[in-house]
């Protein structure tokens, strides 16, 4: 069974300054770590995909040269 909290006992209740500042630093911390992690994955795609989009025009290329290559008789 639950009962009410009493009053007087919360009421001189204040948070702690420092407890704060250091969560802020935790929490600011991981969210930097985050955008880092977020930034690098983006660099690290966007490389991927050139490499990707590179061989598949070399590919195209060489497709292209063999069609247009004269036939030997």
């Amino acid at each position: 069974m639950l009962h009410k909290a009493d009053k007087d006992v919360d009421s001189g209740w204040q948070s702690s300054t420092r407890g704060e500042r250091a969560w802020k630093e935790a929490t600011d911390l991981v969210a930097s770590r985050n955008a880092d992690a977020r930034k690098a994955g983006r660099l690290e795609r966007e490389d991927y995909e050139k490499g990707r989009e590179e061989a598949r025009r070399s590919a195209a290329a060489k497709r292209d040269v063999k069609l247009i290559k004269p036939r030997k008789p």
